[in-house]
């Protein structure tokens, strides 16, 4: 990826972080809020938020929560530990496993295979695996062909369960539930609107990944923030990255959904991009399902 294509994005971070913070100040004012929670991973957008927050209100308006369950990778728990208690601020974990347990879900993926890396990698490299961006959700190893079960079968309930508790502490609290949601995720759809994209207010909608990233250079997060891939953390998380699940970088990802935007044609853009005219296609397409999505639930034409 040339150099010149990525300073696109480019921006004024000063500028940013200061006008994301003033709607913060005045979402939580207009919502009537005490102050704001978020669903903090250890991961880079929820750091930022997290930071954004602080800075905004100071660390006693912000309360983490920190969701893990048993295919949580426990250093990213610890990510989020080392945000929370730098940034100052009141943060509570709540492990999910009971309540997973207790529907069903890890019977899926039994203990006994979870616990063996070895298999579960070659399983995971043995699975038929769909592109996010063909509409289809990808294929763990959790899947068994013969009865039809499918991923999202398994990481559904995990995200949509996170979003119900952040909403019942929120409530409790009284705080606004703050979301995470970025605009690749969003143009793409790359995300639950009722489970990780379920929020009140989405401060960093309107910045691209990558954009993020220089966001957080520029609020001196962590470099071990920095540097680690982003994963929805739903198994084996630093492998089963977002990378991994749509099979492109987010460097190739964002100049592909910058240049839809402003109307080129794919195969100009596969040509300024130096990559091929189907990968392009295929991000068009997951912009038009994404714009679809959006327009549910569908009503009967009545």
């Amino acid at each position: 990826m040339k150099s010149s294509i990525l300073e696109m994005f480019e921006l004024d971070y000063e500028v940013v972080s200061k006008k994301i913070e003033e709607f913060i100040r005045s979402s939580v004012q207009t919502f009537g809020k005490e102050g704001v929670i978020i669903g903090m991973s250890g991961g880079l957008d929820s750091s930022v938020t997290t930071t954004l927050s602080v800075r905004a209100l100071g660390p006693d308006k912000v309360f983490g929560l920190l969701m893990p369950e048993r295919d949580s990778e426990k250093k990213f728990v610890k990510d989020a530990e080392q945000v929370a208690k730098k940034l100052k601020i009141n943060y509570e974990i709540l492990d999910l496993t009971p309540i997973l347990r207790k529907i069903g879900i890890y019977e899926m993926l039994p203990d006994s295979v979870f616990k063996n890396k070895k298999l579960l990698m070659e399983r995971l490299t043995n699975a038929l695996r769909v592109s996010t961006f063909e509409a289809q959700p990808s294929d763990l190893p959790i899947i068994d062909f013969k009865t039809g079960k499918r991923a999202y079968c398994y990481t559904l309930p995990k995200v949509r369960l996170r979003s119900v508790i952040l909403y019942y502490y929120g409530c409790l609290k009284k705080l606004l539930v703050t979301g995470t949601l970025n605009k690749t995720e969003y143009l793409t759809s790359t995300y639950d609107e009722h489970g990780d994209g379920a929020c009140e207010t989405a401060p960093l909608r309107n910045l691209y990944k990558t954009q993020i990233r220089q966001l957080a250079k520029y609020l001196n997060l962590p470099q071990n923030i920095l540097n680690k891939p982003s994963s929805p953390d739903l198994l084996l998380g630093s492998i089963v990255t977002d990378e991994v699940l749509t099979g492109v970088k987010y460097e190739v990802l964002d100049p592909i959904l910058y240049f839809l935007e402003h109307g080129m044609k794919n195969s100009e853009i596969a040509e300024r991009l130096e990559v091929d005219e189907s990968i392009v296609k295929r991000v068009e397409n997951s912009v038009i399902i994404a714009n679809l999505r959006r327009e549910m639930p569908f009503a009967a034409p009545i």
